[in-house]
């Protein structure tokens, strides 16, 4: 009996655990709307000038882009000089206390994720080209 209980627990704990993390995850824990297609969550780190570049092409996208933008950080006065965050294309969300990190969405590694559907790819900044291919 107690063999079939300690089964019954670990197909439960299996099955929670290999949920799906997608864009629809994501909006429901920062409690926005849910975009179409994608979500890109930006967590600033690493090659500054790197991540200029990538707002700047950022700018660039239609603004009938069917995603959002999610960048992890404090809403600073170094942020705010970005264009981006004042006059973005598409919509663009801050999460200030990285709720997405706290609930285990997202690693304090991870640079660039994008969210589509039920699954999500992982991208360093370095390779922000290969991002805005994915998402144009």
């Amino acid at each position: 009996m107690r063999i079939k209980q300690t089964r019954f627990y670990w197909l439960v704990f299996f099955f929670t655990a290999c949920q799906p993390i997608g864009k629809s995850e994501v909006a429901s824990i920062l409690e926005i709307a849910e975009p179409k297609e994608w979500i890109l969550v930006i967590h600033p780190e690493g090659c500054k000038t790197c991540l200029e570049s990538f707002y700047s092409e950022l700018m660039n996208l239609p603004k009938n882009s069917p995603g959002a933008i999610v960048i992890l950080a404090k809403n600073s006065k170094s942020l705010r000089i970005n264009p981006i965050i004042g006059d973005s294309p598409i919509p663009l969300y801050l999460d200030e206390q990285k709720l997405l990190i706290q609930e285990g969405l997202v690693k304090m590694t991870d640079q660039i994720l994008l969210f589509r559907g039920d699954e999500f790819t992982s991208f360093d900044i370095l390779d922000y080209e290969r991002v805005l291919s994915e998402i144009r």
